[in-house]
């Protein structure tokens, strides 16, 4: 499990590093574009994420499924996987340039930039091949390597964006040529590292057979997506803009949740394939299952007692209100990331429809909650909201993985993360001092600190547990 651990600190850092680019050209968008042109390219980088879901079609997840299969001839699936991503891509590709203007016009309303639109519909293969060989590169375990190319590829994004913008005055096309050409290099780099893998040969079974994996995830994929957008869109509906500006302040900073699922999410898949096998995969999965909610709980409790003044430090005093939001947006932050353990029956029986089926129910009743209490209880009603939805579609897959695979993650664990997280917005506006709150907060971290210590180690947090009082609390 040191390896493990080793790994999910190089990917944390490239996880991290990727959210420093962003946050670095934030200022710089607001600064030299103008509001329209910021808009415009909103607008457009949004249309992508959609777009991107069905121009690869997840492909990568089904070879990412049959990567460690040993019946399965890898260099035929991986370049079956490839030559298969390049043609829907560009198939996806073409049909949008035929109908640009129906695109650029009636749908995403940014007459005038057409080029900017162009340019995006390139980074569509460039973008999927970028990802499939990354996700090769992790698969391969070269964590070193996959950082290196990562960064890579962001330096170069960043400087000729940079370049494009500030000193060639491109407008918004100039960002996406920097997306452009920074994923360009990021597929040659991570091609030649997986050059042995890609030869001219392709199988009608194989991609059948991934397919089957990979589809049934577009729903839970797009249900993922819904449940992060619509809430700032009915905010702006039935509450006002700035209202949702404020909750978005909140869901920036509750980013940071998004920062370790990434880095764990890019160890744990390869992880499970190769190992599910294996005679011990049920008593490593739990002892880290029972990690993750350590860490998720401390973290949780920090942010949510320290909200006021992570909002103060990010933004500004006008933006205070949004505390509140970020005190319950960490309960369905935290579950997204557990969620990455209760997936595993399905993945690994290869029944993905189970992860869409959850994604989406719990999405609708996201949806139905808003539709009824944002009018009445205001904007509160959306972290909740979410909260609900995040907890449906985690019980119901952690059933799925319980029926197919027999393996039961203990519900005492999230109800324990949930208990400490409510504890603490009750705490936060019960009038205490904050002399109070920063002692109790204190003597919760030095606790925390000690438990760790005492079962697990100074070794390490995902090596074995030295004593009984972890079994005692979980």
């Amino acid at each position: 499990m040191l390896k493990f651990t080793k790994q999910f600190a190089v990917y944390g850092f490239a996880s991290v590093l990727g959210k420093i680019a962003a946050v670095f050209l934030l200022p710089f968008y607001t600064r030299v574009l103008s509001e329209e042109e910021y808009g415009a390219m909103a607008m457009i980088v949004a249309s992508k994420g959609i777009i991107d879901l069905f121009s690869n079609l997840n492909i990568h997840s089904g070879v990412a499924r049959d990567y460690y299969e040993k019946a399965i001839d890898r260099v035929k699936l991986i370049s079956t996987g490839f030559f298969s991503i390049l043609f829907f891509s560009i198939f996806v590709l073409t049909i949008l340039y035929i109908s640009k203007n129906f695109w650029i016009n009636n749908v995403l309303n940014v007459a005038g930039y057409e080029k900017a639109f162009i340019v995006m519909l390139l980074t569509l293969p460039a973008g999927s091949l970028f990802s499939y060989f990354a996700i090769l590169t992790r698969f391969k375990q070269k964590a070193v390597f996959y950082s290196i190319g990562t960064s890579l590829q962001l330096i170069i994004q960043i400087a000729l964006t940079i370049y494009f913008v500030l000193f060639l005055k491109t407008g918004i096309v100039g960002v996406f040529y920097g997306i452009f050409f920074g994923e360009i290099v990021g597929i040659f780099y991570f091609a030649l590292l997986n050059r042995e893998y890609v030869t001219i040969t392709f199988s009608f079974n194989l991609i059948k057979k991934v397919l089957i994996f990979s589809l049934p995830t577009l729903p839970a994929i797009f249900a993922i997506w819904a449940d992060s957008s619509v809430g700032q869109i009915l905010i702006g509906k039935y509450i006002s803009i700035d209202d949702a500006g404020i909750y978005s302040i909140a869901l920036r900073i509750a980013s940071v949740f998004l920062l370790l699922q990434t880095a764990f999410g890019n160890v744990w898949l390869p992880f499970v394939y190769e190992r599910y096998n294996h005679a011990t995969f049920r008593k490593t999965v739990f002892r880290m299952f029972h990690t993750a909610t350590i860490m998720l709980i401390i973290v949780s409790v920090n942010i949510s007692l320290l909200s006021d003044y992570l909002v103060v430090l990010l933004s500004t005093p006008n933006y205070i209100e949004a505390g509140t939001f970020l005190s319950i947006l960490t309960i369905p932050m935290s579950i997204s990331i557990l969620s990455e353990f209760s997936r595993i029956g399905p993945n690994i029986t290869r029944k993905t429809k189970y992860v869409s089926y959850a994604s989406m129910s719990g999405s609708v009743i996201n949806i139905l909650l808003l539709i009824f209490f944002l009018p009445i209880y205001g904007v509160i009603s959306v972290p909740i909201s979410l909260g609900i939805s995040r907890i449906i579609s985690y019980s119901m897959v952690s059933y799925f993985t319980f029926r197919e695979i027999s393996l039961l993650f203990p519900p005492k664990n999230v109800i324990i993360l949930i208990f400490a997280i409510v504890s603490c917005f009750i705490i936060k506006y019960a009038g205490l001092s904050n002399i109070l709150v920063f002692t109790g907060l204190t003597v919760f971290n030095i606790l925390m600190m000690a438990y760790i210590y005492q079962s697990y180690g100074i070794s390490g947090l995902f090596l074995r547990r030295r004593k009984a009082i972890g079994q005692r609390l979980f």
